[in-house]
């Protein structure tokens, strides 16, 4: 299963994410590769760190060299040795993200609870949407980020900005498990550790992570709503063909329709 966590951001807190959905499905025995296809690449250091601390697991960590034509053959090195691959990816490198969405079985897109730019999350509904064209059978889960006090309780959010890109998204499911975002895991995270490696262990955050892996293989099951499936479709043609239309007016039209305002 291809798993690719995504958002249009640099949040350390995806990553993190992607790091320990990974190392989760290492723990049980499974060949796991973890694709870094962002800019600051998050998951690449985590991996040196991870190294140099001495970490052993049947994790490994890879850029995203190569992606497009790895991710498209079924026969590739990549989708015949590892049981999961689970991508981190962040949209800067469009080429490298539309190439591991276009093969994802299954998107996993965190939203934070103060995310409060909406017509960011609008744009990236429709870029979710547009790619249903190139792969239909994609299935979207979308995961609230909720922050949390010193005191271990999770700060309130007046609006859902998680449960409105559920809603946006034609076919995209909003998780039951809530992320937490721990005091300790950005820390965590630079020594190259995850929730799964820890000692002590934060036993509420492994659960997190084992309950949303949960939520995902379900996911990859569920039977599409093909009548939302074929209006998330129409919907990507129908923005397309108006974009190839606004691509073809002319200078001159343009201009008397801005002087006629």
């Amino acid at each position: 299963m291809i798993i690719t966590v995504f958002s249009q951001d640099e949040s350390s807190k995806r990553s993190i994410l992607a790091a320990n959905l990974a190392a989760h499905c290492a723990l049980h025995y499974r060949k796991v590769l973890l694709i870094d296809a962002t800019a600051p690449h998050h998951a690449l250091g985590w991996s040196a760190c991870r190294d140099a601390a001495g970490i052993k697991s049947k994790l490994v960590v890879r850029g995203a060299e190569n992606l497009q034509s790895e991710l498209e053959n079924p026969a590739s090195y990549s989708r015949s040795h590892y049981a999961e691959i689970v991508i981190d990816a962040d949209g800067a490198n469009t080429q490298d993200t539309d190439a591991a969405l276009v093969a994802t079985d299954v998107l996993l897109v965190p939203v934070h609870a103060r995310q409060g730019e909406m017509h960011n999350l609008a744009a990236l509904a429709e870029r979710i949407d547009t790619l249903k064209l190139f792969n239909p059978t994609l299935r979207v889960l979308v995961a609230e980020v909720q922050p949390i006090s010193a005191f271990g309780d999770t700060q309130n959010s007046q609006s859902n900005p998680a449960r409105q890109v559920a809603n946006s998204i034609l076919t995209a499911v909003l998780a039951n498990t809530v992320i937490l975002e721990w005091i300790d895991d950005r820390s965590t995270f630079q020594q190259g550790r995850s929730a799964m490696d820890c000692s002590p262990r934060n036993q509420r955050a492994v659960a997190e992570i084992q309950n949303l892996y949960q939520e995902i293989a379900k996911t990859r099951t569920q039977r599409l709503d093909p009548v939302a499936n074929s209006r998330a479709i129409l919907q990507a043609l129908q923005r397309r063909t108006e974009e190839k239309e606004l691509c073809h007016i002319s200078p001159d039209i343009a201009s008397n329709q801005a002087s006629a305002m």
